[in-house]
């Protein structure tokens, strides 16, 4: 059974079962954020009014990702278009500490379905060189969001 979603933001998701909705996002205005298992929080940001189009999409992403390298001192693990149906969804993913010191991942990912435009921020615990990054996991939280 997954948690159905359908924000007042402009996207719909299928989250799986026991994704917590979480009531206030710390990320600020016009997001939403959700914890899954696994320590893995998602924040979906709507940033349509800056992002028209593809090349901006992918601008969006490296522009998102510049926090998590230069403000936390991580290093980019990987970068690149998902290749999910339907939508245009790029990818920056980036290894760093975080304020507690420990090891995460953050994918910035610009995604454009409909001709509309949604940013997603996917935060998870670092496991290793031999497992990160989890792209899988990537592409199913990004494919369970669709923008209306």
């Amino acid at each position: 059974m997954s948690v159905h979603v359908e924000s007042p933001l402009g996207f719909t998701a299928d989250f799986p079962e026991h994704t917590q909705v979480l009531d206030d996002s710390s990320a600020g205005p016009n997001t939403e954020q959700f914890g899954l298992l696994g320590g893995v929080l998602v924040t979906v940001i709507k940033d349509d009014n800056s992002v028209q189009d593809a090349p901006q999409a992918t601008g969006w992403a490296h522009l998102m990702a510049d926090f998590y390298r230069e403000e936390r001192g991580g290093t980019q693990l990987a970068e690149g278009e998902l290749g999910l149906p339907g939508k245009s969804s790029y990818a920056v993913v980036v290894g760093y500490d975080d304020a507690e010191g420990s090891p995460k991942v953050a994918a910035t990912v610009g995604v454009l379905e409909n001709g509309r435009f949604i940013g997603v921020v996917v935060i998870w615990p670092y496991a290793g060189p031999d497992t990160e990054p989890r792209l899988e996991l990537l592409k199913d939280v990004v494919s369970a969001i669709s923008v209306s």
